[in-house]
């Protein structure tokens, strides 16, 4: 019995270190269940569509990480890709342009508005949740100024952006390879990186890291403004996937992909996380939804059960890394106490 709770113990503390692995358990489960029980499931079209489906929120949940990390959040980058796949597209549309021009456009403005919020941030002090509150309304009003009403539809775009969404480069979906290549990206930036150190050290001791002469602030610009070049591009991805665009796009997204997130074990705290757990959790919100929509689940109802998903998700996440870090506490406990001392008996001295 002690070995099996020994295995048990090992399993969990495995989960708690690497919340990667149970969402990895989570969506192998889920989809044996989903291909045995729901034909429509597994075929490969519909993979191919949860793979695509996953892309924008995936991207959006690694731009919050990045600011995640350092202990800040950005509520504006559902109105900042609303805003970047109205205007990108409108240029596109008129002055046409190749990928790499598209890129860059919908990088350097999305990262313009991230800047905006590293500036409330930074120069007139307010904490993150307030100062994008307020960016997520006012980018928002503005998406609405510059739409007027109008609409961008799919025949204004670029050939190559409207069948981007469709297109498979080798296996995969295209979108699901763009998404790929970001993890990799990021993942390489945040874990073998100073810069990445440095946005980790941020999040689990603010004041030390002040004290200890990291760049702090230049940090805080950089997040905020990679945050908001990520979701530029993801504003791009929109534009490509659903062809028309109005003031409406991009609204409410960026709850999505913050619970996405804290899913795939970003802490809201900052300090702890990994840009592959942020992509599998919106992986797995996406295969959630498209489970529901295949038992024809009313809308409303979906997004109760998504929300009871994501309810469990980090209930259990938060129990599995309490109990992890328990068991670890009462091994060190363990350890520093040593073994315990054995008594030594002195030969009786002889007496005349």
């Amino acid at each position: 019995m002690s070995a099996l709770r020994q295995r048990i113990d090992s399993v969990l503390a495995s989960f708690a270190r690497a919340p990667e692995l149970g969402l990895v358990s989570i969506l192998v489960v889920l989809s044996i269940y989903a291909a045995v029980a729901l034909p429509a499931f597994r075929t490969t079209s519909n993979a191919d569509q949860i793979l695509s489906n996953s892309t924008i929120i995936a991207i959006l949940a690694l731009a919050e990480t990045l600011v995640l990390l350092t202990r800040q959040i950005d509520l504006s980058v559902g109105a900042t890709l609303g805003l970047c796949a109205y205007i990108v597209g409108s240029a596109l549309g008129h002055v046409g342009g190749d990928p790499p021009l598209a890129i860059l456009m919908a990088l350097g403005l999305g990262g313009v508005l991230g800047l905006g919020n590293a500036l409330l941030v930074d120069l007139v002090r307010m904490p993150a949740i307030i100062a994008t509150l307020a960016t997520l309304s006012i980018y928002g009003g503005l998406q609405v100024v510059v739409t007027n009403g109008s609409q961008l539809y799919a025949y204004q775009l670029p050939h190559w952006l409207t069948t981007l969404y469709a297109t498979n480069w080798g296996p995969l979906p295209a979108f699901a390879c763009v998404a790929l290549v970001l993890v990799v990206i990021l993942t390489v930036c945040v874990q073998m990186l100073r810069w990445g150190r440095d946005l980790y050290a941020m999040g689990s001791n603010p004041e030390a890291a002040a004290v200890t002469g990291l760049p702090v602030r230049r940090r805080t610009y950089e997040a905020f403004i990679a945050c908001g070049a990520l979701s530029g591009f993801a504003g791009l991805l929109y534009a490509a996937q659903y062809g028309n665009v109005d003031a409406t796009a991009g609204n409410g997204i960026e709850l999505t992909a913050i619970a996405a997130a804290v899913i795939g074990g970003v802490s809201l705290f900052g300090g702890s996380g990994t840009p592959a757990g942020a992509a599998l959790g919106a992986l797995l919100l996406i295969e959630i939804e498209n489970i529901l929509a295949i038992e024809k689940i009313s809308i409303f109802a979906q997004q109760l059960l998504q929300g009871l998903a994501i309810v469990a998700s980090v209930a259990v996440y938060a129990l599995v890394r309490r109990y992890a870090q328990r068991l670890g506490a009462r091994r060190r406990r363990l350890q520093g106490a040593g073994p315990l001392p054995t008594a030594t008996i002195e030969p009786a001295e002889a007496h005349p």
